[in-house]
């Protein structure tokens, strides 16, 4: 039985514990020193981590607990989608468990305490490597462990807690492979691997190819280059076998990103991303900020210790020069693999990444540590290892150096600052000297305090150039996103809701509502070509259902408008607005609440109806999205000729500091003093209950402009490549409209691309939108992934319309048999059947995930009938006679 003072010690003060103590309190400290909830007014929240990951924990706690078909499909995410693909991304960490705990009031505080144990797991992982597999003893075990948790990478993407699992199974990960080489047992490889592929693919591939670059590295350590065949013989087959394992997951993952990522082709060149030289100063404490995060270089920084123990790597007689040149190797092709195209797009998958560059430098860190550890295990007497004289020349004229060119780059490298090089310089100099001058049992203790205040310094320079969400605004946007969706619930039928108050992307999933807006790495291509041909915001990564017209949200079910309320409490939710529905005025009020208010569309459609089978041949064009949503009616109506859509004339009425313009429409502004403002006025008559739309086309810049519709500022996204449709008023009748756009001081022009102003014909739109409802889809099952229900088609509407993308995975069935579906406008799925009365059933299943769960088993049965086989021979001398 272990003595309890000796365990006290294994979980408290210990090499290895400390190694996971030591980088949790110092982040908790820089956590409390900024008041991060649960601490204070602030929160942990930035960038994506407040913008994306947040909502996706809330998503995790219902799927668990709630709905546990929403791990393969769910309608929060913008119009709908696969799920699976976004749980290999996001949600696999067995770290989310603590989120189940959590509500959307208290989430930024366990999403605080995760970060913690994630970066200091990272520690104690590392320490386990630098025991296990270097056979380090004592605190040595400490000093270099937690260079890896504290090194810049991980203080630097601590906000991307998704990517840190696969980080910390790398050491594991690597121990089981020197294992493989000692004790030829390949099975925790063949567990870790499949655990790091789970973790996270997107990680797990670029570890994947380090394994490559370490594995001769690893033999040479091991010193078993005779054994090679055999030991391929034993890593080959766990290899294949871990990919068959995990085959469930990343299959079908595979085949959302080839309707998303790898649908973005990357330009392959010979070139550099970034100056190479750079690199050197992302050794100073505190090389990191929003620049940096966009578009910047590697960030590897680990203490300057292990920086002079890197020449003990190199001069050490007891290193084999072999081992020497591998490692060597493997560290130039990383470091190459941060600023040359070809490797970078090899490292991340042939795509660029978008923001946080060199997503894979801690494996540069790793290395880094690594050889500096096989150099300080390999000296003479450990602690008291001398830098020989040009070791001593080197680092103090490196030292000096870099730490002169950053004060003279100072102003224009936007990271470096004064504290940042002192502490560079001092530090470094201070190793050096304690190295040269102090020897005996004090010399560990002083490395260990200048090596952690170095580390503390990069972490809380770091941090301090983040800005983060306070608690008031991150509550302040979840509270009402939250109570909407608690009042939603008053309804129980099919229908999305559309924001016109909104947090973030990705509300629905915090909300639990439909919601036609996401954010996602996995976003499919055709989900942002169909928004885009429908005046939606839409991108790479984003869809923003934020510039809908009565005719859209009718056609895809938004029966809900979030808006902003007019009570006093609005005036707090000005930050939050995401568009203008002026059309939405006069709608009747669902529900509301304090800053919100919940507007009802009674024209909206059911997920599901009969329509005429004209649909298929709906024409779709590149520009006008108001045209496309018109002829999308019509044709499903069976009215292809039918005009619902007409021009309203605008009137030039005023400009201010503008050069003259002949026309409107494909005109542009041009300020004649470009340091002051200009503007121009436009006017138009407006009738009755008529909803207005402003088109603006792809080439009209919205980046400076603001656009104003009798005085009030009109909410818009700018930065996108396609044209969009603003809806500006719902006149009275007669009176006369303004709409301002005013460019600021400074800009050069604005190209007036396709702007025109559009009104809907409300009763034609009114009885067409009738007539789809007449026979309607009446549900009797549903749940995130399935559909069931009856349904009467006709023989002028013959054709099953929906409001689900239409996306591989889907099929149906009418009356128990399968059933043909097709796609309408690009975009939207629809099923062929025959006229009468059907009973049909839509159903989800992530393409391949059936043939990924047959290789998984596969290996599982395999292994069940390997184990029986052998539990069978084994006993087979003592059966006999």
């Amino acid at each position: 039985m272990m003595n309890p003072k000796k365990h006290f010690k294994n979980f408290t003060y210990s090499p290895v514990a400390l190694s996971f103590w030591l980088p949790f309190f110092f982040l908790l400290t820089y956590f409390i020193y900024r008041h991060m909830a649960p601490f204070g007014s602030s929160t942990i929240l930035t960038v994506d981590l407040g913008q994306q990951y947040l909502d996706y924990f809330a998503q995790f706690k219902k799927t668990i607990l709630k709905d546990p078909s929403a791990f393969f499909y769910s309608f929060s995410s913008g119009l709908g989608g696969d799920m699976l693909g976004e749980w290999s991304y996001y949600l696999m960490s067995p770290f989310n468990l603590f989120f189940l705990l959590a509500n959307a009031s208290s989430l930024p505080a366990w999403i605080l305490f995760v970060t913690l144990a994630k970066v200091a797991t990272a520690g104690l992982t590392m320490a386990l490597f630098l025991k296990k597999v270097l056979h380090f003893r004592g605190y040595a075990i400490t000093l270099f462990a937690i260079n890896y948790p504290l090194s810049a990478w991980f203080i630097d993407n601590a906000l991307n807690l998704l990517w840190l699992d696969s980080a910390i199974l790398l050491p594991l990960l690597l121990w089981s492979l020197h294992h493989l080489i000692r004790q030829h047992k390949s099975w925790p490889f063949l567990l870790l691997l499949s655990l790091t592929i789970l973790s996270n693919y997107y990680i797990a591939w670029m570890i994947a190819l380090f394994l490559l670059l370490y594995l001769p590295l690893a033999i040479s350590m091991e010193k078993t280059w005779s054994t090679c065949w055999s030991l391929a013989a034993k890593l080959l087959p766990a290899t294949f076998l871990a990919i068959l394992l995990t085959a469930w997951l990343w299959l079908p993952t595979l085949v959302q990103l080839q309707q998303g990522k790898t649908t973005h082709g990357a330009n392959w060149t010979f070139g550099f991303e970034n100056n190479p030289a750079l690199l050197f100063f992302k050794l100073i404490p505190g090389s990191f900020d929003f620049d940096q995060m966009q578009k910047g270089q590697a960030n590897f920084l680990v203490a300057p210790l292990i920086l002079f123990f890197l020449w003990a790597f190199f001069s050490s007689k007891k290193i084999h020069w072999l081992e020497k040149s591998l490692a060597t190797f493997a560290l130039m092709i990383l470091f190459l693999a941060t600023t040359w195209t070809p490797l970078i797009l090899l490292f991340h998958g042939g795509q660029y990444p978008v923001w946080y560059p060199a997503r894979f430098s801690f494996l540069l860190s790793f290395l880094l540590i690594l050889m500096a550890a096989r150099a300080y295990q390999k000296s003479e007497a450990e602690e008291n290892w001398l830098p020989s004289i040009p070791a001593r020349t080197f680092f103090l004229i490196a030292t000096v150096t870099i730490t002169v060119l950053g004060s003279m780059a100072i102003n224009h490298i936007s990271y470096l600052d004064k504290p940042g090089l002192l502490i560079f310089l001092f530090d470094s100099l201070f190793i050096l000297l304690v190295l040269l001058l102090v020897q005996g049992r004090l010399r560990q203790p002083l490395l260990f305090a200048l090596t952690g205040f170095f580390l503390f310094c990069n972490l809380a320079l770091s941090l301090n150039n983040l800005s983060y969400l306070s608690q008031q605004e991150y509550q302040s946007g979840a509270r009402r996103v939250v109570q909407a969706g608690k009042a939603l619930k008053k309804d129980q039928s099919w229908y999305r809701l559309a924001e016109g108050l909104g947090r973030t992307y990705n509300d629905g999933f915090l909300g639990h509502f439909k919601s036609g807006s996401h954010f996602s790495s996995l976003l499919p291509a055709q989900s942002a070509s169909f928004y885009q041909s429908m005046g939606q915001i839409a991108g790479d990564s984003k869809i923003s259902y934020s510039d809908g017209s009565i005719v859209l949200d009718s056609l895809l079910s938004y029966k809900y408008y979030l808006s902003q309320s007019q009570d006093q409490s609005a005036k707090q939710t000005t930050n939050l607005k995401k568009s203008n529905r002026p059309d939405y005025a006069s709608a009747k009020t669902f529900a509301s609440g304090n800053g919100w208010v919940i507007k009802e569309n009674q024209q909206a459609l059911p997920l599901a109806y009969a329509a005429s089978d004209l649909a298929e041949k709906t024409p779709i064009g590149p520009r006008y999205p108001l045209a496309n949503q018109e002829r999308l009616l019509t044709y499903l109506v069976g009215k292809p000729d039918q005009i619902l859509l007409t021009q309203v004339p605008l009137t030039l009425a005023a400009t201010h500091n503008l050069e003259p313009m002949t026309r409107i429409t494909g005109g542009g502004m041009t300020p004649v003093n470009r340091k002051d403002g200009a503007s121009l006025v436009l006017t138009y008559k407006a009738q009755a209950n008529q909803s207005y739309y402003l088109n603006l086309g792809a080439a009209l810049d919205l980046s400076d402009v603001t656009i104003q519709q009798n005085g009030h500022k009109l909410k818009q996204e700018s930065g996108y490549s396609h044209s969009v449709a603003l809806n500006v008023a719902n006149g009275q009748e007669g009176e006369e409209q303004q709409v301002i756009l005013t460019l600021a001081p400074g800009v050069k022009s604005r190209y007036l691309d396709d702007l025109a102003l559009y009104s809907f014909d409300q009763k034609q739109v009114q009885d067409d939108l009738n007539q789809l409802k007449q026979h309607s889809l009446k549900i009797s099952k549903r749940n995130a992934r399935r559909i069931e229900g009856q349904i009467t088609t006709t023989k002028d509407q013959p054709l099953i319309m929906t409001a689900i993308p239409a996306a591989p995975g889907w099929s149906a069935s009418v009356d128990g048999h399968p059933a043909k579906t097709t796609t309408i406008a690009g975009g939207l799925l629809a099923v062929k059947t025959t006229t009468g009365q059907h009973h049909l059933v839509l159903t989800y299943t992530p393409p391949r995930l059936i043939l990924g769960l047959w290789m998984t088993l596969a290996v599982l049965i395999g292994f069940l009938l390997y184990l029986i086989i052998k539990r069978i021979f084994s006993l087979a001398p003592k059966l006999r006679p």
